[in-house]
């Protein structure tokens, strides 16, 4: 059965892109683009058009997929705030503002300007519409081809207001094959366009619309400008148009086009929402599969429904469902034209599957499709156990991922039918769908009788054979995967050598460490005949002596010199000294002896990204499930991994079910979805519905939002239950109070690691000083209260560099480490440890708003000695955070055993760290926790 896009019969309210406004349209449009980019921050550039005369944006569209930017819309005289919105919260460093000031006036390029993240603003323009478009092509810094041909080409159309929804027509391919779009009169070629194309040698121009669009006299003005070929795609109305192109896309230019959507098209109107679809339909709609736009009006014209109606019913071997996206609400496109264009088109849902481990085998932090088959045993060298008689039984396992719901009890014996291993039936023991936290009713895992070996080839063909739920079985295509091993450790282990010469306390020790990309042998690594020493300038001859202290399995050690260090002495360690786990063994190194450095400054503070490490989860209320039997609530909402709720930022989202005062039993089910992303809450309101609607309709209505699936995913709780509501038994007994909170787990988390870069090797750290102003700049954002403060003092950390640990205060933070959650400062790290140029901080979070930012200013000032008596002095050059008399902390004397009386507040000591000022950078050198 056909359905519109928001699966919900149509309704205006639910449409993904249906905006209140052309202003809200375009702005629904380009965040589903930013979305398919990464979400916020993600989108360097942008394009804003006037959404009063909206002829510039249609000549925007190639130079947009050039980009690679969405297109928005503003009024003529002010800014949009929503269009401000997007520019800060998208991180759009560059606005591409298009037309001169009649189109959008001065004050809106000021006012963006303005913004907050200081966008830099280019306003492309010229005298006219004609010239404006040839301005714009001319940014297009590639030589662009038509369809089937390798000449310089162009889009040419009628420029007139009342010719738009030309434009529109051609405005996908022109995007995804970054063709200028020049714009002409109907009988006469302005000079604009004649001088773009002979300036850019243009040999091919690609007319849109008949010659009662652009006449035979600008066909034959082009031939005379030199245009090698002047082809024009035919028909009489935009909808024509439209319907050629998409035949068009769908097979001629098919191979220059990439993916393009057989089971997807798009409906548009001319003016206005139609024009800034372009970036969504070439690009972000469908997982990076074309979209071709089809032109309506008032009604559905004959060409498109004629179009619709010769939808195949069959792809292969599966069963097409064409879906039928509306571009804005029902006054661009309205009920009465989807009721028609859905009749049109009588196609069937299509099935897919691929065939993946069922692990996260590519360590890419998701289970899936994309996870490799590895073959048995596993890599622990421990083959897996295979036991027919268990329950469930055991042994290799793989998985199977439906594009849509096959678990019913009766589909997986149909599983065992149909998967070979090399071209033969394979043992199948079990067939059963992935249960984990929330059931997955797309993925079977199918466990194996027999081991697998790497090259073996699993296949799956599903032709003759129907899965889905009870009241859809469909057939499925083919799949096959090969089983591969891991590609094996052929990386040497590395060995990094530190030695301090002149310190403030002798040292006669290089501090080695070891490092591998998989793991080392558990064995000592080096033996004193492994290593020696060449003496330095000033160093006796003959060398001194060296011996080397190492446990077995760890990855330091430490080479004792029989003198104290003199600056070039130069410590060499054999090849093959240290051995990895494959037997991998490393290189001949050596490392000299270097002359301490005095006041030790921050050199750079390093941020990984954000890693979502879990996410918050919602219960629906158990009076919304009354009827169905000894199943709990049944239904989990869970935040997605790669939305703008993810980890932490989820447990900021509530989800509130409530019943309208006018609820009818006795009308069709119309549950309502509102998605409110500045309040953090969700509403689902059961408007009517009959007592025979299940927990699957309420499942299906929330996950067919845009909006809400853009977020979060609802499902069964247990795939028990799936199976009763694939029988029709999982009946959805309906709220009765107003706004009951859905139950809530709190569990979203992100984590991430700071690493900071000092100019010098250091024996000192002050760990509790260090954070202090690496959070600085957070804690003032968020602004504790003394309450919040003690309660916050869990925060922990964990110093990977060094060894140290304990607990600081971070305001929200956890920073990992198994210490007293009640520790109320972190121990300085004292020259015991070897001398470190870097120290790294792992944090975890279940509130985002403690995360630290980009471009956060840390500031550590100069050591002093502060007013305070006190006696020790580090070995070496220290790195104490805001250390003195300000914050009242007393940093060490100048020399072991005095006792230092000075009041002098801003003295500084050499033997600590100098003052430094740097900006948190987002790095990817620096990983975020394993």
């Amino acid at each position: 059965m056909k359905r519109d896009h928001d699966n919900n019969a149509a309704t205006a309210s639910v449409r993904e892109f249906a905006g209140q406004d052309r202003y809200d349209t375009a702005l629904r449009l380009a965040k589903n683009f930013a979305t398919s980019k990464g979400g916020l921050g993600s989108v360097p550039a942008a394009f804003v058009s006037s959404g009063e005369t909206l002829v510039d944006s249609i000549s925007v569209a190639g130079l947009a997929g050039y980009v690679d930017a969405p297109i928005l819309l503003t009024p003529t005289g002010s800014l949009h705030g929503g269009v401000a919105d997007f520019i800060e919260d998208y991180g759009v460093s560059t606005v591409y503002v298009l037309g001169g000031s009649a189109a959008i006036a001065d004050s809106v390029v000021t006012s963006i300007e303005g913004l907050t993240s200081k966008p830099k603003v280019t306003r492309v323009s010229g005298d006219d519409r004609y010239a404006t478009a040839a301005a714009i092509a001319s940014m297009i810094d590639a030589e662009s081809s038509w369809c089937d041909t390798d000449a310089v080409s162009a889009v040419l159309i009628n420029g007139a207001t009342d010719m738009m929804p030309f434009g529109v027509a051609v405005q996908t391919i022109a995007y995804r094959l970054q063709l200028p779009v020049l714009m002409t009169a109907a009988d006469e070629l302005p000079d604009a366009t004649a001088e773009y194309i002979t300036e850019n040698d243009v040999e091919h121009v690609q007319i849109v619309g008949g010659t009662g669009t652009v006449s035979a006299d600008v066909a034959s003005a082009l031939t005379t400008l030199g245009v090698d070929t002047v082809a024009r795609v035919e028909g009489d109305s935009a909808a024509a148009v439209s319907v050629a192109l998409a035949a068009l896309a769908n097979d001629g230019c098919g191979d220059d086009l990439g993916l393009v959507s057989n089971d997807r098209v798009a409906l548009v109107r001319g003016n206005p929402d139609g024009v800034v679809a372009a970036p969504v339909l070439a690009s972000s709609f469908a997982g990076g599969y074309l979209v071709t736009p089809l032109v309506v009006g008032d009604s559905l014209p004959a060409s498109v429904r004629d179009h619709l109606a010769a939808t195949p019913q069959n792809i292969g071997t599966n069963r097409l469902n064409l879906g039928i996206l509306a571009v804005g609400g029902t006054a661009a496109v309205s009920e009465a034209t989807m009721k028609a264009a859905l009749e049109a088109a009588a196609s069937t849902a299509a099935l897919t599957v691929r065939i993946g481990a069922a692990s996260d085998t590519n360590k890419d932090g998701a289970t899936n499709a994309d996870d490799p088959v590895r073959p048995d045993p596993a890599a622990t060298g421990t083959a897996t156990a295979i036991d027919a008689s268990a329950s469930p039984p055991t042994g290799p396992m793989i998985s199977l991922y439906f594009s849509d719901a096959v678990t019913a009890t009766a589909n997986v014996e149909r599983i065992k039918d149909v998967v070979e291993i090399n071209g033969i039936p394979a043992i199948v023991l079990n067939a059963a769908g992935n249960a984990g936290a929330v059931c997955d009713q797309t993925r079977i895992d199918v466990t194996l009788g027999q081991a697998l070996s790497a090259g073996d080839v699993i296949s799956i063909d599903g032709s003759a054979v129907k899965l889905g739920t009870s009241t859809d079985q469909r057939t499925f295509g083919s799949a096959t995967t090969t089983v591969t091993a891991p590609a094996p450790d052929r990386v040497r282990p590395t060995i990094s050598i530190v030695g301090i010469a002149g310190a403030a306390t002798a040292r006669a020790t290089f501090e080695i460490s070891f490092n591998d990309n998989v793991g080392l042998a558990g064995t000592a690594q080096l033996a004193t005949d492994e290593v020696r020493i060449v003496g330095g300038p000033g160093g006796t001859s003959p060398a001194p002596t060296v011996t080397v202290a190492h446990t077995a399995g760890t990855n330091s050690a430490v080479a004792t010199v029989s003198r104290d260090l003199v600056a070039g002495d130069r410590l060499i360690i054999n090849p093959g000294a240290v051995e990895d786990a494959a037997g991998n063994k490393s290189a001949g190194t050596s490392g000299a002896a270097i002359k301490a450095q005095a006041s030790p400054r921050i050199n750079r503070v390093l941020m990984s990204d954000l890693k979502h490490t879990a996410h918050a989860t919602w219960t629906v209320p158990a009076g919304s499930v009354g009827g169905v039997t000894g199943t709990g609530a049944g239904i989990t909402i869970r935040a997605k991994g790669d939305g703008d709720a993810a980890g932490a930022a989820g447990n900021d989202w509530s989800m509130v079910f409530d019943r309208a005062s006018t609820y009818s039993p006795a009308k069709p089910l119309d549950i309502g979805v509102s998605v409110d992303p500045k309040g953090k809450r969700v509403t689902v309101r059961f408007n009517n519905g009959p007592a025979t609607a299940t927990l699957g309709d309420l499942i299906k209505t929330l996950n067919a939002d845009a909006e809400f699936s853009a977020l979060f995913s609802a499902g069964f709780t247990s795939c028990s239950l799936a199976a009763e509501n694939s029988a029709g038994s999982a009946v959805l007994g309906l709220v009765t109070a107003r706004n009951v909170a859905a139950g809530f787990s709190d569990s979203g988390r992100t984590q991430f690691a700071i690493e900071v870069n000092f100019n010098a090797y250091v024996d000192v750290i002050r760990n509790p000083n260090l954070l202090e102003d690496l959070l600085a700049a957070t804690r003032v954002r968020t602004r504790p209260s003394a309450a919040e403060t003690v309660a916050e003092g869990n925060t922990r950390v964990q110093t990977a560099a060094t060894g140290g640990d304990g607990a600081a205060a971070g305001g929200g933070l956890t920073i990992f480490a198994d210490l007293n959650a009640d520790s109320p400062a972190l121990p300085v790290v004292d020259a015991s440890a070897a001398p470190v140029r870097s120290v790294r901080y792992e944090f975890e979070t279940s509130q985002v708003r403690y995360l630290p930012m980009a471009r956060d200013l840390v500031q550590t000032a100069a050591g002093h000695a502060g007013a305070a008596a006190v006696t020790g002095p580090p070995a070496y050059s220290a790195i104490t955070a805001d250390a003195g008399v300000a914050t009242g902390y007393a940093a060490d004397a100048p020399a072991t055993g005095t006792t230092d009386t000075t009041t002098a507040a801003d003295r500084v000591d050499e033997n600590l760290n100098g003052s430094s000022q740097n900006r948190i950078q987002v790095s990817n050198s620096v990983k975020a926790p394993s």
